[in-house]
């Protein structure tokens, strides 16, 4: 029996050292050489100073920049009251925070699933494009041009996008 015990330990140690060591290291040093930026946790800097990353969203508040898509993560049901209500007060704050009384773009109201999505659609860019204008005394076109050169498409479905972090590192650019 102390023969069984002996070897099941050994194995048990050359598992370890094998997956938890020799593994681990192996697939870290392949996605240092092949994808550093991502393995590095796709790090954004502006002046050497790390300012996000852009696979998750950040909370922007100031009026000069695009603000995400609500971060807290509902259960409740798309029936419940509750949400409506919420989903209701969201659109008339975004309503008055921009100015307008046109239809918000749902994904400025309605949290993401995993609640820290870091893009919104251009549509929602677009609806928020006049109160940063306004906010940096700048031409409208000019933010309307950095939505343009900073817009993504999903393959699958053709949506438009941007990167919220990428669009307002662009534009600290712009001053």
């Amino acid at each position: 029996m102390k023969k069984e015990i002996l070897g099941g330990l050994r194995f048990f140690l050359l598992m370890t050292v094998l997956c938890g060591g020799v593994y681990t290291l192996a697939v870290t040093g392949v996605a240092q050489l092949v994808f550093p930026h991502q393995a590095n946790g796709s790090l954004m800097k502006e002046d050497s100073k790390v300012i996000g990353s852009s696979l998750i969203g950040q909370n922007f508040t100031d009026e000069s920049y695009f603000h995400g898509r609500p971060s807290e993560v509902s259960q409740l049901s798309p029936y419940a009251s509750e949400y409506k209500e919420m989903i209701t007060e969201r659109t008339q704050a975004i309503q008055e925070e921009n100015g307008s009384t046109s239809a918000v773009p749902a994904d400025l109201v309605m949290g993401s699933a995993s609640g820290i999505d870091p893009h919104i659609s251009v549509a929602g860019a677009n609806y928020q494009a006049k109160r940063i204008a306004d906010s940096r005394n700048v031409e409208i076109q000019r933010i309307n041009d950095i939505i343009e050169a900073n817009k993504e498409k999903d393959l699958l479905t053709g949506n438009e996008y941007i990167n919220v972090l990428v669009v307002n590192a662009a534009l600290n650019r712009l001053e």
